[in-house]
């Protein structure tokens, strides 16, 4: 070859250079799919002052408890982008492409160390960094996991082979320390002690004596750090695997046979990436074909082929084995083929190097090489855009469908039209990913939201509670259902002979929500504005206060409650000539907890304790009322009162006096006055 970078500094140069170019175009995308729930609404990320829960709580992974993962080094890398940018993409693209930039380097490390030239070496980390396969984990933020365990998974090999026959060193413990950190980063990281082991026994020839002489005491180290992890992960796995696989495992090995040949296909003719492939579970007969090919293939590789050879697809194998193992609702993903392409790679630059091309021209070799990487980086350009936001992501999806039988392309579509405003649009999507999977949750879903959005709201609370019916233990249809309902009791008025009814609907639809459920908060301060609508404003109280207890994002509980509180008069006097002393309690109770609450609130807890004949109750909120607020002068008349009535009479005159020396003239103060002349003729 032509391209003779001998120093490493001006190969890994150029490989960054290159990359970077590649790339160029995609610093400007935007969010998309999981980015949602694991970053734009996920709470957790939004501060690092305690990191060590990411480690401890596996909740922090997303916004919704349900979609929780044990990936906290990848938490603390988004976490990390958010304290530097917030939500602007810019950044997270930018680490991202950094992550995918070392991979590529770290495999031109790894090539070096497998025997490859130079020349070669660079060749195939240029190959990896600008394979348009790469392009899902750059652009799609979320994804961001399989390119950092693929980090740490190269760095644990790299330094494995760079500690040579060492048990122990600083080379191997920062091999093990690479290998913790892939599996902290995502599940598949687990795949880097296979790798490990196909190196070290690929190195020897291939029969049953040399393969038992090729296992090491120190893989006994990795599969223990493995097993560590199993362990800590056990709960998942069997969840996945046993408790709740989502398909039976024939189906699923079938399937992941086909997927095998539909990957090899990917890996070597990048055509047709999409986002969500149209790849179904697979038959018998395409599968045994499928297995038959592969058998054959694999013959062959293990039979002649040299050890790189059988390396490299062994290790595509070992990487994909995770998924092919357990059943995931995705049959097939773009960036599942990330740390593919680097076995890929080992397997092809081996193939080169032995093979007839080295009898080509140099010029030839060069243009065969410069030519292929040139298309690869055109087809990472041309396939950045797609990135760019919701809508471009999904109708290259809907693009690539000419036969849609999988809806998802146009309930995203959907999503993205009505979040920026063209709802009518967004119920055409929805309505059309409905004709491909007429009870699709999501798009039913959705489908309510826009038609609520655009005020049909009997008709949004039809489509909710036929959700609800369909799905009763799905937290969001519950709490649609009830937003739905409340919107349309508002909407008839009170003096319609449905609104009571209707909020009696959303009352019970509100309460429905799960305790884990993002909603969750949202749908305790809506229960307490149900209660408001229908006069019952203490109760309304309880709900808004336990709405802002659990620290939600939303202002509303708090809103809400303050203005409770700036009414707190007119209730008061309202409860109190209605008899509703129980009641007025329970308001004052939950005002009187709000950081900056009203005097009146303990005022008024006082006065609806005393007018119960609660005397010892009413005494400490009368007390706390003078400690906090010691100007709020009619708390000095209850009091006294109060203390008048148990018979203190001493103690009575004290807090009067006490009153008098705050205000010495108006009506207080001549109450005042009028009772301490009253008690001194008794």
């Amino acid at each position: 070859m032509g391209l003779q970078l001998h120093r490493p500094v001006r190969a890994l140069g150029l490989i960054i250079v290159a990359v970077f170019l590649a790339y160029a175009n995609s610093f400007g995308n935007g969010w998309h799919y999981d980015d949602v729930h694991t970053i734009t609404e996920n709470p957790h990320i939004r501060s690092l002052e305690d990191p060590i829960g990411f480690f401890t709580d596996r909740t922090r992974f997303a916004r919704d408890a349900d979609k929780a993962m044990f990936r906290p080094l990848l938490v603390v890398t988004l976490a990390s982008n958010y304290a530097w940018s917030e939500l602007e993409t810019g950044s997270y693209h930018v680490v991202n492409l950094l992550i995918h930039t070392a991979c590529a380097m770290l495999l031109w490390v790894l090539l070096r160390q497998l025997g490859r030239g130079p020349s070669l070496a660079l060749a195939g980390a240029l190959l990896f960094g600008l394979h348009p396969l790469a392009t899902e984990p750059v652009n799609y933020i979320s994804a961001r996991s399989e390119s950092l365990s693929a980090l740490f998974v190269l760095g644990a090999v790299v330094l494995h082979i760079r500690a040579g026959s060492q048990q122990i060193g600083p080379w191997r413990i920062a091999s093990f320390l690479c290998y913790a950190m892939a599996m902290l980063s995502k599940e598949t990281g687990i795949t880097a002690l296979g790798l490990i082991v196909a190196h070290d026994l690929t190195r020897r020839r291939f029969t049953l004596r040399d393969f038992a002489d090729g296992l090491r005491p120190v893989h006994v180290v990795y599969g223990l750090l493995a097993l560590v992890y199993l362990i800590v992960q056990y709960g998942h796995v069997s969840v996945a695997v046993v408790d709740a696989p989502v398909r039976d495992l024939s189906t699923q090995v079938m399937t992941q046979v086909k997927a095998l040949v539909y990957y090899a296909r990917l890996l070597v003719i990048p055509r047709g990436l999409n986002v969500h492939h149209q790849f179904f579970e697979g038959g018998l007969w395409s599968v045994i074909a499928f297995a038959g090919f592969a058998v054959a293939s694999l013959v062959l590789v293990v039979g002649r082929g040299a050890a790189d050879v059988r390396l490299g697809f062994g290790w595509c194998v070992i990487v994909l084995s995770p998924t092919l193992l357990v059943p995931l609702f995705i049959l097939v993903n773009d960036h599942r083929l990330y740390l593919p392409i680097a076995g890929l790679l080992v397997a092809l630059t081996s193939i080169w190097s032995a093979g007839s091309p080295y009898r080509w021209p140099a010029r030839s070799r060069m243009g065969v090489v410069v030519a292929g990487l040139l298309v690869m980086g055109i087809l990472t350009q041309n396939r950045n855009p797609a990135w760019a936001d919701e809508y471009t992501l999904w109708s290259d999806a809907a693009a690539k469908s000419p036969q849609p039988l999988v809806p998802v392309a146009y309930v995203h579509l959907g999503n993205y039209a009505k979040e920026h405003g063209a709802l009518e649009e967004s119920v055409g999507y929805y309505g059309r990913a409905l004709e491909i999977a007429p009870h699709h949750v999501a798009a039913r879903n959705n489908l309510g939201l826009s038609l609520e959005s655009m005020g049909l709201l009997a008709a949004a609370a039809d489509t909710f509670a036929s959700i609800t019916r369909d799905h009763p233990d799905l937290p969001e249809g519950w709490y649609n259902l009830g937003h739905a309902t409340q919107a349309l009791a508002k909407a008839y008025g009170s003096q319609d002979p449905r609104y009571l009814d209707l909020l009696s609907t959303a009352h019970a639809a509100y309460g429905l929500v799960a305790d884990s459920s993002y909603h969750y908060d949202l749908a305790l301060n809506n229960l307490g504005t149900t209660f408001e609508q229908a006069g019952r404003v203490d109760s309304a109280a309880v709900y808004y206060s336990r709405a802002l207890a659990l620290g939600g994002d939303s202002p509303d509980p708090g809103d809400n409650l303050r203005r409770l509180a700036s009414q707190l008069d007119v209730y008061a006097g309202d409860m109190i000539d209605a008899g509703e002393l129980i009641p007025l309690e329970t308001l004052c109770e939950q005002i009187s907890t709000l950081r900056g609450a009203p005097p009146e609130a303990l005022f008024y807890l006082a006065v609806s304790r005393f007018l119960q004949g609660r005397y010892a109750d009413s005494l400490t909120p009368n007390q706390a009322l003078l400690e906090k607020h010691p100007g709020f002068i009619l708390g000095y008349l209850q009091l006294g009162n109060l203390l008048e009535t148990v018979g203190q009479t001493a103690e009575a005159h004290d807090v009067y006096e006490r009153l008098l020396k705050r205000q010495a003239e108006g009506t207080y103060a001549e109450e005042a006055r009028r009772r301490l002349q009253v008690d001194s003729k008794r």
